[in-house]
């Protein structure tokens, strides 16, 4: 696999997602204050995220996949793109990871006494309807990487990356992040 420099995926990641509009949000985020950080303001209705933190969030997000990769901990994908659920469950198939849809997360599956005895090592989320519990992950003690927009919840969420969910360079971030995951150590897909 041929290898780039963080900075030309940054700029690779930066373009997808000025040209689908992952900069901006379609509303004004009910508690700003929280996202302050994390926002360059509002215009015209929209708010407007700080894509160099969500992208040096991404990248520390990326670094703790490749972590959990070569110390072959499992990953729990909850929630994709919309169109990308067949191929995403198809990519994980043969994969130590597994997929819920956000949809049909049943609350409590992670802090419920019943659960099956494995549990995952790292929790990674696209907060489409933003229903997920985060809550569940720090009581757990479970890190959670999360894209999410405006119209979630900040809190408990330990890895952040504010984009607009709908746009295709979410998508795209998303996916690479999967494929990150599924790497073997020679670099290639365990597919």
């Amino acid at each position: 696999m041929k290898t780039f420099s963080k900075s030309h995926f940054e700029i690779l990641f930066l373009k997808k997602l000025l040209n689908s509009e992952g900069f901006l949000g379609k509303g004004t985020p009910k508690r700003a204050s929280e996202m302050s950080g994390f926002l360059l303001g509002f215009r015209k209705g929209s708010v407007v995220f700080d894509l160099e933190k969500s992208l040096t969030m991404y990248f520390k997000a990326l670094r703790l996949i490749k972590a959990c990769r070569e110390s072959s901990y499992s990953i729990l994908f909850v929630g994709c793109p919309p169109l990308m659920e067949l191929s995403l469950q198809k990519e994980l198939h043969n994969s130590p990871h597994t997929f819920v849809s956000e949809g049909s997360w049943v609350l409590g599956s992670l802090t419920n006494s019943v659960q099956s005895e494995v549990s995952p090592s790292l929790i990674v989320t696209f907060n489409l309807l933003c229903k997920f519990p985060s809550k569940e992950c720090f009581k757990k003690e479970i890190p959670l990487i999360s894209f999410i927009d405006e119209t979630c919840d900040l809190s408990f969420i330990d890895y952040p990356i504010f984009v607009n969910l709908k746009s295709e360079g979410a998508a795209y971030m998303y996916q690479y992040l999967i494929k990150q995951s599924i790497l073997n150590s020679n670099g290639e897909q365990t597919l």
